[in-house]
């Protein structure tokens, strides 16, 4: 591989890694610089943020660009083939198909068929080319990177031209509402963390940091609690595991963090996130359109339609069905027919249990494999620092997505699958480096003993047994 040279050593049963130059492993081309346009229009929403790109239709004319160049594209490590077999892969297939054999059972058929087609879709194809087209991790690191980038990005317009409204929270932000956009951020900032790590540039760890305070701010903004709970997730997970980092280090950052949160957090906000600790006093518990109402109508559908769900995209058709809406809607009162705000919950209910299992494995499957990048891992020998920190910096952002997840339905989310697609391709390069230089066997030394001299024979006990036995008699001892 050229992003790494190996040395076999002469005793020991591992390879040696040893961190090329950075010059040996190629620049970004122009079919990443392609995909990357891809993640700044599906996960940051550029053309939204400038509605003069919005009219260029940047997100297709860089999904088409995109595709054109790969299909065109002979590099091995490149091949579908590559991901194709990697289990994340096969469950992503394996949803797809349970969701277009939902699409006639939907109980909004159309919108199903057009939201599988025109927005998940999309997101597959999102995947297959992040997986494929990275070839050495510092191409991992360039995407993760361009992510970085782009949600600075994006947090930076939503505190320059959104505030904060008498509730408490940001409100007609672009494209997500305010739980998504913590959701998003929660996600993200494991990658300023690794940005700051040993090693990075000047610049970026400079760009990290900012990016860490904008992310920060924004949570505090966004008001949610939802997306402070996958804060607190993550942050625990950083500072208890993240090794990439040292202990003192990110015990220093997190304190920071905790200071500014301190900082920019008002009173309302800090009585915002004490209702978690009591939900009862909260409308999500004692209204009928409340979480805990929406989460047991969810479970209803589910369990009346197990196989097949109320049809991907359509959990809001089968809020306006409920019977609680049908009652409201005979005595003249309106009814919102709202989402599930939970990525399980929704995923269960409009793709039934198959669609639930799943979705769980996709996140569950993917982790495991990341967990194994590590000194004691599976794929121990063929690994530096460098990939373990890449696995603990996309363990963490997965982290945050399943606990910010239990509060938002972003089950269909591009960023989840660029998190899945980035993971799979980082797995991907140390498979292929363990297939091109497998572990050498031990050498077994073995030294045999000398033979010892044959004992000197007693030539008179012999010719006393042969006289014995031509006589008859016994022989003498």
């Amino acid at each position: 591989m050229p992003a790494m040279t190996f040395q076999r050593p002469a005793t020991g049963r591992h390879p040696v890694v040893a961190s090329a130059p950075a010059n040996a492993e190629p620049r970004p081309d122009r079919l990443m610089r392609a995909v990357a346009l891809m993640l700044f229009t599906y996960v940051w929403r550029i053309q939204d943020a400038f509605p003069i790109l919005g009219k260029l239709q940047l997100a297709l004319l860089a999904l088409f660009a995109a595709v054109i160049m790969f299909a065109g594209v002979r590099h091995p490590a490149r091949a579908v083939n590559s991901i194709r077999n990697q289990t994340t892969s096969k469950l992503i297939v394996a949803f797809v198909i349970i969701m277009l054999i939902g699409v006639p059972f939907s109980l909004w058929r159309g919108h199903s068929a057009e939201f599988f087609l025109k927005s998940y879709m999309p997101n597959v194809v999102f995947y297959v080319l992040v997986a494929s087209t990275v070839r050495t991790i510092r191409d991992v690191e360039w995407y993760a990177l361009m992510n970085l980038y782009g949600a600075l990005a994006f947090a930076t317009v939503v505190a320059i031209f959104f505030h904060v409204g008498g509730d408490g929270r940001l409100g007609g932000l672009i494209y997500y509402d305010a739980n998504d956009f913590a959701l998003v951020m929660v996600c993200t900032i494991p990658f300023a963390f690794y940005f700051l790590g040993k090693g990075q540039r000047g610049s970026r760890r400079i760009a990290a940091l900012i990016a860490l305070g904008m992310f920060l701010t924004a949570m505090v903004k966004s008001g949610s609690r939802g997306g402070f709970i996958g804060l607190i997730a993550v942050m625990l997970y950083i500072l208890l595991f993240y090794k990439a980092i040292p202990s003192r280090t990110r015990l220093l950052i997190t304190i920071a963090g905790v200071v500014l949160f301190f900082g920019f957090a008002s009173d309302k906000y800090w009585t915002m996130m004490g209702t978690i600790l009591h939900p009862t006093t909260d409308y999500n518990y004692t209204s009928n359109e409340g979480r805990v109402e929406v989460w047991k109508r969810g479970t209803t559908y589910m369990l009346r339609n197990p196989v097949v769900g109320v049809g991907v995209a359509a959990y809001p058709m089968a809020e306006g069905g409920s019977d609680l809406a049908l009652s409201l809607q005979a005595q003249g009162a309106g009814f919102k027919w709202s989402v599930a705000h939970n990525s399980f919950l929704e995923t269960g209910a409009e793709l039934g249990f198959p669609g639930l299992v799943v979705f769980v494995a996709m996140l569950v499957v993917t982790g495991v494999a990341l967990s194994k990048i590590s000194r004691r891992g599976r794929w121990a020998p063929w690994v530096s620092m460098r990939e373990i920190s890449l696995a603990q910096m996309l363990m963490a952002s997965i982290v945050g997505f399943a606990v910010s997840g239990i509060f938002v339905s972003a089950e269909y989310f591009a960023y989840l699958y660029f998190l899945l697609a980035l993971s799979v391709g980082l797995i991907k390069l140390v498979r292929m480096r363990a297939m091109a230089f497998p572990p050498a066997r031990p050498q077994i030394n073995v030294r045999l003993a000398p033979r010892a001299p044959p004992a000197e024979a007693d030539l008179g006990s012999v010719r006393n047994t042969i006289e014995a036995s031509i006589h008859g008699a016994a022989p003498k001892r």
